[in-house]
This record gives C-alpha cells, structure tokens and sequence, in this order.
C-alpha cells in the first residue's frame, strides 16, 4: 500500500503528530498534502497534539536579521524559518508576541502582521480607524487566543501623551476582522516622560504575556499610594483584573521591567 493509498482521515491523523517543522516540509512535497495541512481542522488537530507533548516546542524569536524566526524542539539543533520575503528586510521589525504558533509582528511603519512560520502564510492586520493619531500617542499591543469564542484577538492600549488619565482599549477580531474599542483601562499605563525608554516607547514596551486566555501587563494602580500590579485583560469577557506584581518591581520605574511567559508562569 502506498501513502496515497491511505483514507485522508488517517493521514491528517498521521501529519498531525509530526513536529511542526516536518510538516512544512511536507507541505511542499505535493499540492495536495500542501493544501490539506492548510486547512483549519487540520490547524487544530496538529495544534491539539503538540499541546500535550511532554517535549514542546519553542520558538525563539529574533528581530534581527528581520526575516529570520528560529524553531528550537530541543537542545540538540535549530530550526531556522525564513517568514518575511515579502517584507523589506531593511526596515525595522519588532515581535509583539506569539500564540499557538502564530506570531504578530509590527513594522517601521505600524503595520501588524500575523505570521504563521510553518506555512509561511502572511496576512496584515488592518490599521484600526480607532487609532490615535501619532506621534502624539502611545501604544501597546498584545495578541491572543479567546477559546470561548474560537478567535484570535489583538489588542490595543494607547493614550496622548498630552493626556495621560485615559488609556483606550481596542480589540481586533482576526476571525471577524474588524475593530471594536471596549472602552478604559482602570490602570495607569503612562511611562516617564523624561525615560530613556521613552525616546524608543514605540518599539520597546508594551508586548503583552498571553496565559491563560488573559493578556498580561505590568501597570500602576490608580488607587491611593500607587503600586504595581499586573494587569489582566480577559480575552473572553474583554474585562480588566490585576495579581499583586512581584515586590521588586518599583513602582516608579515598572516599565522598565518585562514581563513574560516560562512555562504556565511569569518571569
């Protein structure tokens, strides 16, 4: 019996355990191997599998050179996924985040991209007609994945620097594609004024940690003695909540500090 020989049900069940960089070498071995591991159930089906692999996966993101995205599945070597030809290499990329091996990405010129590094599909996030005019603004993004509703969603804080008390809150619906604003952020997002982080503000703060259907920022609280805390915006509610942030952060200079996802925890 050959592999085309094979009922399709039992070869999207095979295709599905493979690690992700297999699959896209399978995927340029035959038209129709290339569009059966496109399709949206067999997206899910992979993604179940490589869920519950005591050996997951990592991506290693690198900004530069700004078409390159690492994969390391162990210590042994690397993967390396070219994801940008159709973008100039020459303009400045920042990586907001990734979620279930789709990554989102922000050029030079504010454009938002989400990547797919195995299929190497591209799709741009339209701007949000809700966006504040720049460069009297700032921003922060995130992007993650509301299971309640089956969709991606990337988020966006921003306020005028002339204006710090209000931080509006935009939610981009990948499956719908259009954008909504929710309303305030509670918090107080404001970085220093007068920061050396300030001067980059529009490449360097800002990426949201995705867990457990939240997004997650550092902020301060607008309450009486300001501390930091972190911030959780649900994705499946579109609601704030915030944990005690760890002691040593200062709640002068919080943004100086990142925050991120190791495992199911912050570091």
């Amino acid at each position: 019996m050959e592999v085309g020989d094979l009922p399709q049900e039992i070869l999207i069940e095979i295709f599905s355990r493979l690690p992700v960089e297999s699959v896209g070498k399978c995927r340029c071995l035959a038209k129709l191997w290339r569009e059966q591991l496109s399709t949206p159930h067999f997206v899910k089906s992979h993604l179940t599998h490589q869920t519950h692999r005591t050996h997951q996966e990592s991506l290693i993101l690198n900004n530069t050179p700004y078409d390159t995205i690492y994969s390391r599945s162990s210590l042994k070597g690397d993967t390396v996924w070219k994801i940008l030809p159709c973008l100039d290499p020459g303009e400045w990329t920042y990586i907001v985040g990734s979620c279930d091996g789709l990554v989102l990405m922000i050029r030079e010129e504010f454009e938002n991209f989400l990547v797919n590094p195995v299929t190497l599909q591209l799709v741009r996030v339209p701007e949000s007609p809700l966006a504040l005019k720049r460069p009297e603004s700032f921003s922060m993004d995130g992007f993650g994945y509301d299971r309640s509703s089956d969709d991606y969603k990337v988020v966006t804080l921003s306020y005028y620097d002339t204006d710090r008390v209000e931080t509006f809150v935009d939610v981009f619906s990948v499956k719908r594609g259009v954008w909504r604003r929710v309303g305030s952020s509670p918090y107080d997002h404001a970085i220093p004024e007068r920061s050396t982080i300030y001067v980059f503000h529009k490449y360097a703060l800002s990426s949201a940690a995705f867990v457990n259907g939240a997004l997650h920022w550092l902020a301060r609280s607008r309450k009486l003695g300001s501390t930091s805390v972190i911030v959780a915006f649900n994705l499946a509610n579109e609601v704030f909540d915030e944990i005690p942030a760890p002691s040593g952060v200062d709640v002068q200079n919080f943004v100086f500090n990142k925050l991120v996802v190791l495992g199911a925890f912050f570091a």
